[in-house]
């Protein structure tokens, strides 16, 4: 279409053509003109239009590049349009919130606006308020879906509770949720966290029963819990709750499982305390190494002229946490002689050590005993991090565990040196108290093993057994693990026998011709009687082990065989679903209590227990450590100063920021 042009008075349609116009020209003239005119606004609203709807966020249109999903050529790119949508980010805000345990304040923060103004102009960020509400509505949709998912997944459960203390002095309960589907996977829930108004025991069973009715979830294999005096009245109240339902197992006799975590650090923690010494000198020693970037560089000069064979940071603990206590002192003691020549060379060190409010320069006999702690340490930190795992079955390893820690303990009672001795009495007393008495301890932990194809109730498991507890004891509690299994092994057939019978021929009569289908039954029938003379479990036990390889996966295992022990098989999902510890591998260690931050403690029980719950829900795995490396720190700082030679601040900066060290 030819576009007008105004050229004075005149009406131009093309460059070469002119109009004389007389009076009716004139007229005609004027129309087109008027008519020139109106396309021309219409264009230039249309124009407006355009701009303005490109400037739209919600019909903004992006092209974006893909790699394409063809597996034959993947070098093909496809572009696809991507369309600004205000509500997913609102809510992708709000997951962010809860996954990374940030404050509602987080949104309206400067820095945050800031990235959000250069990353995505068109989004609005919401309000502290709005962020709030989203938070909560996350919450509700994640709790209806986990609801669905327990009802067809999930038949029995094994619990854990643990506390929590606010800054306010508030004490809260955590209940998790332990078991294994019926495609055999592990998972771990968290089902509950609320205020508890009363310390008593059945008060909190109350609680916690209140917790699983509105789950559906009344049938419970076991609870895992500490040692607080409390627990004894919750496990009580709990248990009469169920044997009265009739949705307990062995009238709930098995129910009670002491923390494995909590019971190693009050073994660890007696260990430390007779030898405060010499772990105050070489906490004291590393912490003034690492309090400044030129000590530490200073450090590891000393080090390669030690022609120290080792390349670890020199970690620092923290006092309520004895396995960082424990990789401390392992650490440090390596570098015995690196601290010796580091002392000789900056005379700081003893001045400062020596000062009436540090406890000394770590002797040569302090190094001496943090090579031995440290030593004493290593199997319990090692037994700490396996039964702790929530990511795979703990039940039936810990057998294997307590075993191989007995045995070391038992050598170093023998020992010649006086030290290792002591330790060694000292430790095997609190061992006994918790795992050397079979009336102290829960009898699945040895359930457990035979329901391990590796080893069943083999020799091996009956002379670990004998090992352990002496003939005597041995043998009585090798008995008791053999009644144990047959007596849980008889009430699981009561319960599950008929049905598992019933799906049984419905699967075998299910797509079969009518004669295979008479013959099938004719041959059941004729079996009946070798069918009767051994049970699942009879033959489970008189099959061969398994290999014990390290590829070896229990779970796999017993889902491939659950067709041949579909009885049995339910028995060993439950007991093999039992955690040993009733906290997670992050909180183990701690000699502490767990304390929630300051933005947790400043929330609303309900918002609490939003923020939480769906943290647990959503995360799905391990959270991300957020403790800096220190010495990748330190050599990020090494390289940026490096970087920095031949330009005027450099010098400067890093004088002044090893002053700032100095003074730390």
């Amino acid at each position: 279409m030819l576009e007008p042009e105004q050229n004075g008075g005149n009406v131009i349609l093309g460059s070469q053509l002119s109009l004389t116009m007389s009076s009716e020209d004139t007229e005609k003239g004027n129309n087109v003109k008027e008519e020139v005119e109106g396309e021309e606004k219409k264009h230039q609203s249309q124009k407006e239009a355009k701009k303005r709807k490109e400037m739209e966020p919600r019909s903004n249109k992006l092209l974006t590049v893909e790699a394409s999903t063809d597996e034959e050529d993947s070098t093909k790119c496809a572009l696809t349009a991507w369309a600004f949508e205000p509500e997913k980010m609102r809510y992708a805000l709000a997951k962010m919130i809860i996954l990374d345990g940030l404050p509602f304040a987080f949104s309206e923060k400067p820095g945050f606006r800031k990235l959000l103004s250069e990353a995505c102009p068109w989004f609005n960020v919401p309000s502290r308020r709005t962020t709030i509400r989203d938070c909560v509505s996350i919450y509700y949709r994640e709790k209806q879906k986990l609801k669905k998912f327990f009802k067809e997944n999930c038949e029995r459960v094994s619990l854990t509770t643990n506390t929590w203390t606010s800054m306010q002095q508030q004490s809260y309960m955590c209940v998790t949720a332990h078991f294994l589907d019926t495609d055999w996977k592990l998972h771990k829930r968290i089902i509950g966290f609320f205020l508890i108004s009363c310390r008593k025991g059945e008060e909190i069973g109350k609680d916690v029963k209140r917790c699983l009715v509105y789950w559906g979830l009344e049938k419970v294999f076991s609870i895992t819990v500490d040692d607080a005096s409390a627990n004894d009245g919750t496990i009580s109240y709990l248990k009469m709750v169920m044997n009265n339902a009739k949705t307990s197992i062995a009238k709930g006799q098995y129910i009670h499982m002491r923390c494995a975590a909590h019971a190693i650090n009050l073994i660890v923690s007696d260990c430390l305390r007779e030898l405060d010494i010499p772990v105050k000198r070489v906490r004291a020693a590393v912490r003034f190494i690492r309090n400044c970037p030129s000590r530490i560089t200073q450090f590891k000069r000393c080090a390669d002229l030690e022609k120290v064979d080792s390349k670890a940071f020199l970690p620092l603990d923290v006092c309520t946490k004895w396995n960082s206590t424990y990789l401390m002192l392992k650490t440090a003691a390596t570098y015995e002689k690196v601290f010796d020549r580091y002392g000789d060379d900056d005379p700081y060190f003893a001045t400062e050590l020596n000062s009436e409010e540090e406890p000394g320069v770590p002797e040569a006999l302090d190094w001496e005993y943090a090579r031995k702690i440290s030593e004493f340490l290593e199997p319990f930190y090692n037994l700490t991090v396996r039964v702790s795992a929530y990511n795979h079955c703990t039940s039936h390893i810990f057998f294997h565990e307590i075993a191989d820690v007995y045995i070391l303990l038992t050598e170093w009672c023998e020992s010649t040196d006086a030290l290792r001795k002591e330790m060694a009495e000292r430790m095997i007393a609190k061992y006994n108290k918790y795992w050397g008495d079979h009336e102290s301890f829960n009898i699945l932990i040895f359930v457990a093993v035979a329901l391990d194809p590796r080893y069943k109730l083999s020799d091996y498991t009956r002379f670990a057994t004998y090992e352990m507890f002496g003939e005597i004891k041995g043998e009585e509690v090798w008995k008791k693990m053999r009644e144990t299994l047959n007596d849980l092994f008889k009430e699981y057939v009561k319960m599950y026998a008929s049905s598992e019978k019933k799906e049984m021929e419905s699967d075998v009569v299910q797509g079969m011709s009518l004669m295979r289908s008479l013959i099938a039954k004719r041959m059941r029938m004729n079996n009946t009687a070798v069918d009767l003379t051994k049970s699942e479990l009879e033959k489970y036990l008189a099959e061969e082990t398994e290999a014990d390889t390290t590829k070896f996966d229990i779970l796999e295992w017993w889902k491939v065989k659950s067709s041949r022990f579909p009885v049995l098989s339910r028995l060993a999902r439950d007991v093999l679903a039992v955690p040993i510890s009733a906290v997670a591998t992050e909180f183990a260690f701690s000699t502490g209590g767990r304390i929630l931050d300051e933005f947790r403690s400043s929330l609303t029980p309900f918002i609490l227990q939003a923020l939480i719950c769906a943290q647990d829900w959503m995360l799905g795995s391990a959270p991300v450590n957020d403790e800096e490396d220190t010495e990748q720190l330190t050599e990020v700082v090494e390289e940026l100063l490096e970087e920095m030679v031949g330009l005027n601040l450099s010098e400067t900066s890093s004088s002044y920021d090893n002053s700032i060290s100095d003074d730390a």
